[in-house]
């Protein structure tokens, strides 16, 4: 029974090729997108999920008040992880992770190669994390100072096909390191990756630091299989009270209680290690994290496209209800049972959800490059084509087609069979209340990720134009500049020579790039009113080269002794202390010099948009007494080649041992939104498909219907309507409802992106243009569908028509 209800099946696709084409790729394009999106969902749910004891392992993060700011950490203080474990029964374990470097010059022999992958950890670091050793012992590898274990791909840069263990490469600024212990790179799906890691006892100061007011490690714990994290969280509070009072009263001269009620706070809190990836975008994050809104966003996309392949199918199916009301009225006058007829319409909707999901499989496959490059992922066909891969597909392809093939299955077995015999069906299907729903419901959905993708790349395009503070397009970065040694400002001043090199600066960091904090005092203010200021600092020359806008008192001076004290603030620090006049105050960071405001710039982005603006402190130090990890250089932007040129022949003059890196700010700074730039393609794809899905069923849809109308069409002709009349009445009921989609659509996708928008602090508004462009879309792609059929009914010969049968 189950063959020939197949049989059938195959046969009447085989006599509605067209109908079935329809289907088979709207469904088939349909399943494919929903692959790709579960995949790229499941990998996103699957960080951090393989370490050992997984469930037990949280990182510390904190949520540092101060009297007038607030912000979130990733990383807590150096004692902090020791600590807990010896102070707090519920604590098994610690590891830390101090990833603090911007770029760390590594030597081997005479070649020297500038290193950005680079973390100091504890020794027990290796049991907290999955890392398999290729060579060297897991036990013991990072106990003793200046141990040092490397990636596979690592070891074959510096050492080739030798044997590694036992080596030695120098770090400038750390010291000799002895290799003990290749490993395999981490997975994709972890919230960081190293190249190299080295003992954290190899810098004692840092290892042993006591300090509980610096915040310069990823701290992770592991806690009993007993223990319950609100109570450890209380714990760590009462920790935190005890050993940060002492050092309060030291460096403010309050206690603890004054320092509180001045607004000071320190919510420390656990963060499950499976949830960083998703949960977390906090300052300092060891790597850019995912967003759980925009996987939830993707699903759902993936949902609402599989659903539009399923409407297609229930739309043709049931419009074209009249074709098969005959041979339903034959099968019920010869015998056939309602349910026998229920099981051959789902028969044939799970046959062409089979022969789809074939053809989705596929497509797949010839697309997972691009899915990959777009999505930053690295799947495999292999993964798509496992036995167990294949029998979940499998299943799934028939639940589609029993969910696609329910209403039609039912709707097809209910016609009366006397009603049919004596030819009383109606066959104005095309009126139908489900079916003009339906394609409501379909261009809904596709104008309503038109419009996101329309307001993501508005977003985008503010982000990338919107006024920095400084010249972005003008700078490029010499990386590595260290290496000049005390020749650092002989190599400016030769860069300087050529015409086209505007100015140049040496500097400790760049915009985009991770900046260093601390916190501030107004000296004759109160004690305990501390504010977090990243620092910068440069040589004399760097507002210059920036481009920093002065507003008030004057720039840095070289010929003024007391500029080595001295610092400039931008306009939200001075909004930040409440200063009328900024210049001649004083600021002193915790136990340290103090310093005099010479002078204010005006505010300027130095990290993304997602952010707002901080307060910031700049600092002037001459090149020969403090060294700079890059170079900026302002150019000319018409002679970048030959500046390009000109650069690179210098840096060979005065460092022959090692190739010079530039890399362009403006491209660097982009960078910061990659994870947008990623969403944003994918957020087009994936509407496109929408809109093809429902274009095709809205193909169909007309072809069915201009056929239902042939008739009247030749009488209309005959008395005299023109062919753009018929062409206008055939397409007026898409219109319509391609209205009511727009009038749906429109609430619905500004309040989507609205939210969206408000996770930016710098955003654009939600443009009225991009909505009559989206709505003026789907008019134009609907009515191009449709029109196909009306102009070619439009064309017909009459007498063709009214002599058919």
């Amino acid at each position: 029974m189950l063959k020939n209800y197949f049989l059938i099946a195959f046969r009447n696709i085989l006599k509605d090729k067209f109908y079935a084409l329809i289907n088979i790729l709207g469904l088939s394009i349909g399943i494919c997108a929903t692959l790709l999106i579960v995949s790229f969902a499941i990998d996103e749910f699957s960080y951090d999920t393989f370490h050992p004891k997984a469930d037990q392992t949280y990182r510390i993060a904190l949520d540092r008040k101060f009297p007038d700011n607030q912000f979130i950490y990733a990383r807590s203080p150096m004692p902090m992880g020791p600590t807990l474990v010896r102070d707090l029964p519920e604590v098994e374990n610690y590891t830390r992770i101090f990833a603090d470097f911007n770029g760390l010059t590594f030597q081997y022999e005479e070649d020297l190669y500038e290193e950005r992958s680079v973390i100091a950890v504890d020794s027990t670091f290796l049991d907290f994390f999955q890392i398999k050793f290729l060579a060297g012992d897991s036990e013991t590898a990072l106990d003793l100072p200046n141990s040092l274990i490397l990636t596979e791909d690592a070891a074959i840069k510096y050492f080739g096909n030798q044997e590694v263990m036992g080596k030695q490469l120098t770090i400038e600024n750390v010291g000799e390191m002895l290799v003990s212990g290749v490993v395999k790179s981490l997975p994709s799906n972890t919230h960081f990756h190293f190249d190299f890691a080295f003992s954290l006892n190899s810098i004692p100061g840092l290892y042993r630091n006591t300090f509980w007011g610096s915040y310069n490690a990823h701290n992770y714990i592991r806690l009993r299989e007993t223990a319950n994290v609100v109570d450890v969280e209380s714990s760590i509070a009462e920790v935190i009270k005890t050993y940060m009072e002492p050092q309060i009263q030291s460096f403010l001269g309050i206690d603890w209680n004054q320092y509180v009620e001045a607004g000071n706070d320190h919510n420390y809190f656990l963060q499950p290690i499976k949830d960083i990836h998703l949960k977390s975008n906090f300052q300092w994050e060891l790597e850019a994290n995912g967003n759980l809104s925009i996987v939830y966003l993707f699903m759902a996309i993936s949902f609402f496209i599989l659903l539009l392949a399923s409407i297609n199918f229930i739309n043709l199916t049931t419009a074209r209800a009249s074709n098969r009301a005959r041979e339903v009225g034959m099968r019920k006058v010869l015998g056939a049972r309602k349910e026998q007829l229920i099981f051959q319409f789902l028969a044939e909707s799970i046959l062409i959800c089979l022969i789809a999901t074939g053809v989705a499989l596929i497509l797949t496959i010839l697309v997972i490059p691009t899915f990959n490059n777009l999505a930053n992922k690295t799947f495999e066909v292999s993964q798509f084509l496992s036995i167990e891969y294949l029998g979940v597909l499998t299943l799934f392809s028939i639940l589609l087609g029993v969910f696609s093939g329910l209403y039609p299955s039912f709707y097809l077995s209910n016609f009366q069979p006397i009603s049919i015999l004596k030819g009383k069906l109606s066959s104005g299907t095309r009126n139908s209340i489900l079916r003009n729903g339906l394609v409501i419901f379909q261009f809904g959905v596709s104008i309503v990720l038109v419009i996101g993708t329309l307001v993501v790349f508005e977003q985008l395009n503010f982000m990338n134009s919107k006024s920095l503070g400084f010249d972005k397009e003008q700078l490029l970065i010499i990386e590595r500049t260290n290496q000049l040694g005390q020749q650092a400002e002989t190599f400016k001043n030769v860069l300087l020579q050529n015409p086209a090199i505007k100015s140049v600066s040496g500097t400790n960091t760049s915009p985009g790039r991770q900046v260093v904090g601390g916190t501030f005092m107004d000296v004759t203010g109160n004690a305990s009113e501390r504010y977090l200021m990243p620092n910068i600092t440069g040589d004399y020359d760097l507002i210059e080269t920036m481009g920093f806008q002065i507003i008030q008192g004057r720039t840095f001076d070289n010929r003024i002794v007391s500029d080595s004290s001295s610092i400039i603030v931008n306009e939200t620090a001075v909004r930040t202390f409440g200063w009328e006049d900024p210049i001649g105050k004083q600021l002193q960071p915790i136990n340290g010099q103090i310093f005099t405001v010479i002078g204010v710039i005006k505010d300027f982005h130095f990290e993304s948009l997602h952010q707002s603006i901080s307060p910031i402190a700049l600092f002037a130090r001459d090149l020969e007494v403090q060294t700079s990890n890059l170079f900026l250089v302002k150019i000319e932007t018409s002679q970048t080649s030959s500046v390009l040129e000109y650069i690179s022949s210098q840096w060979d003059d005065f460092v022959s041992q090692n190739s010079i890196e530039v890399t362009f700010l403006d491209d660097e700074f982009g960078s910061l939104y990659e994870s947008e730039q990623r969403s944003g393609k994918l957020f087009s794809s994936f509407s496109a498909i929408a809109i093809i899905i429902a274009c095709l069923g809205a193909f169909g849809l007309a072809a069915f219907l201009t056929a239902q109308r042939k008739k009247e069409t030749g009488v209309r002709k005959v008395l005299g309507a023109s062919s753009m009349g018929i062409v206008g009445l055939l397409s007026k009921e898409f219109v319509k409802l391609i209205l009511v989609a727009n009038l749906i659509a429109w609430p619905l996708a500004y309040l989507f992106m609205q939210k969206w928008l408000d996770t930016f602090a710098y955003a654009t508004q939600v443009n009225l243009l991009i909505f009559i462009i989206a709505s003026l879309a789907s008019f134009v792609i609907a009515l191009s569908t449709v029109s196909f059929h009306s102009i070619r009914a439009a064309k017909q010969n009459p007498a063709d028509t009214l002599h058919q049968d």
